[in-house]
């Protein structure tokens, strides 16, 4: 191989060694299985929400909530109307919907607040799986193959 070449190879990897060194300073995030601990108790809002893999435009996030207590019963608004149920999270995160519990009030509104509310209601009836991430600030609930993941923030109760 030519002096130049080796040289040129030479420049390169010390490129490439600096930039994979770039922001290993940042924290990880990390993401745990949730509990009944981990995610009752507080008041989550809508951060994201993706169906069939596709993130939903929301205009009011925090319009969309999530509560529940240690007993699992579940509480929230949904956009226009509030919701309630029951659920149990195991200990690796999975979620049990008790769906004979779960009920919506029926109040009308505009057109498109309509239809967010009922893509987030049939996304959150979809959830299998809980996860908290940064410290426990943030909820994910999700199906297994992560075609849903509803994303909330924690807020002041």
């Amino acid at each position: 191989m030519s002096r130049l070449a080796q040289l040129w190879l030479a420049g390169l990897a010390i490129v490439v060694t600096g930039c994979i060194g770039i922001g290993t300073d940042e924290p990880q995030v990390t993401q745990s299985a949730g509990s009944l601990g981990s995610v009752c108790g507080n008041r989550w809002e809508l951060k994201r929400l993706r169906l069939n893999g596709d993130m939903v435009s929301v205009e009011d996030t925090g319009r969309f909530t999530f509560l529940c207590n240690r007993e699992g019963n579940v509480m929230g608004k949904s956009g226009i109307n509030t919701y309630r149920g029951s659920l149990q999270i195991t200990d690796n995160g999975l979620i049990l919907w008790d769906t004979s519990s779960f009920a919506s009030t029926k109040m009308a509104g505009p057109e498109p607040l309509m239809q967010q509310e009922n893509q987030f209601l049939r996304a959150l009836a979809g959830t299998r799986q809980a996860f908290t991430k940064s410290g426990g600030n943030r909820l994910i609930l999700r199906d297994p193959p992560g075609d849903i993941y509803i994303e909330f923030v924690k807020a002041e109760i």
